[in-house]
């Protein structure tokens, strides 16, 4: 819908020059547009070397028995020399051999590690190529303002690396009943088939993030922001796993209808679980995570997402007249 909004905008200026009488104006359109354009032209360039396809076939059964082959497709890049991929989850169990492809070159490759709740996997190429042109992650910057210019460079189907331009049309961390393990970047950018690990940028050439997953109604996707990312990466690499820090409790925002302000309410906690233990009820209003104010269910999920499992963290809540500081065991979700 958003990408829709942004064609019939630009279509919108073509027409009111027309209606009145006068020449569209050439000066006007190359400012608006031909920066972007040339930036996509340029990132291209730069990033088309590390992005690559990954392939890997799986057997399944259909619904009347017989067993099939189905083959995945999608794309990733190279995040270092050694020929390490970031894609899209992947199976890890021995039976499906995976393959990364990269300008008519096939190489064989091994899961490191995926993660099937944040759709992200690390792979190792067995022989990597000399000269592998990488994405660097080490620069997590923090994510860009809604309405900043996505550059992603896809690989679809069987085609070559593909650029694609769109804008940030959002920032959200749950899709109708789905709730992600973070905030994620709606960007107005479709995905499609085999368009899924693809990394996007920024207009400074910086790594804005990563496909995960695909909005075609809409013609949009949702990235995971290069922080996010960087955190799952690191994660993957250290510990084979990532871990997704959680409360047992149903922690709900709040709009008020007249000032709009936001606020977070526990609506449901567990008997017997250990938020209880420590004091949580239903009812209470959270003010802080860890010292740091937070009001909306984006603040609390990307609080929760950067905290570790199994260990405690402090909390304000606001029960009545009264503020009370309460320390919450998180549990790994």
């Amino acid at each position: 819908m958003l990408r829709r909004v942004g064609l019939i905008a630009l279509t919108s200026v073509t027409l009111v020059a027309a209606a009145s009488g006068a020449p569209p104006n050439p000066a006007l359109a190359s400012q608006e547009l031909v920066p972007g354009e040339n930036r996509l032209i340029q990132l291209y360039r730069d990033y088309r070397p590390t992005v690559v396809k990954v392939k890997f076939a799986t057997q399944t059964t259909d619904e009347n028995g017989k067993e099939k082959i189905a083959l995945t497709v999608q794309s990733g890049f190279y995040i270092d020399a050694k020929g390490t991929v970031l894609t899209n989850a992947v199976p890890t169990q021995k039976g499906p051999r995976l393959r990364v492809e990269k300008d008519g070159l096939q190489m064989l490759a091994v899961p490191i590690a995926s993660d099937a709740r944040s759709n992200i996997a690390l792979l190792q190429v067995a022989k990597p190529p000399a000269g592998i042109q990488y994405v660097d992650l080490a620069n997590a910057l923090p994510p860009p303002a809604i309405g900043s210019l996505a550059y992603a460079i896809t690989s679809p189907l069987d085609l070559a690396p593909t650029p694609k331009l769109g804008i940030v049309t959002g920032r959200e961390s749950s899709f109708s009943q789905i709730d992600f393990p973070c905030s994620y970047l709606r960007i107005g950018i479709s995905s499609g088939p085999a368009e899924g690990g693809s990394p996007v940028f920024a207009s400074d050439g910086s790594l804005m993030g990563m496909s995960v997953a695909s909005l075609p109604d809409v013609n949009s996707s949702y990235i995971v922001p290069n922080a996010s990312l960087k955190h799952i990466v690191d994660q993957l690499l250290a510990k084979g796993k990532v871990f997704h820090p959680s409360l047992d409790a149903k922690i709900i925002e709040r709009i008020d209808p007249i000032t709009l302000e936001r606020s977070l309410v526990v609506s449901e906690i567990e008997t017997g679980s250990a938020a209880k233990k420590s004091g949580l009820k239903r009812g209470d209003q959270i003010l802080s995570f860890e010292s740091k104010p937070i009001s909306s269910i984006n603040e609390w999920r990307d609080a929760l997402f950067s905290s570790q499992a199994e260990q405690f963290v402090s909390i304000t809540v606001q029960r009545g007249e009264t503020e009370s500081e309460i320390a919450l065991l998180l549990t790994d979700g």
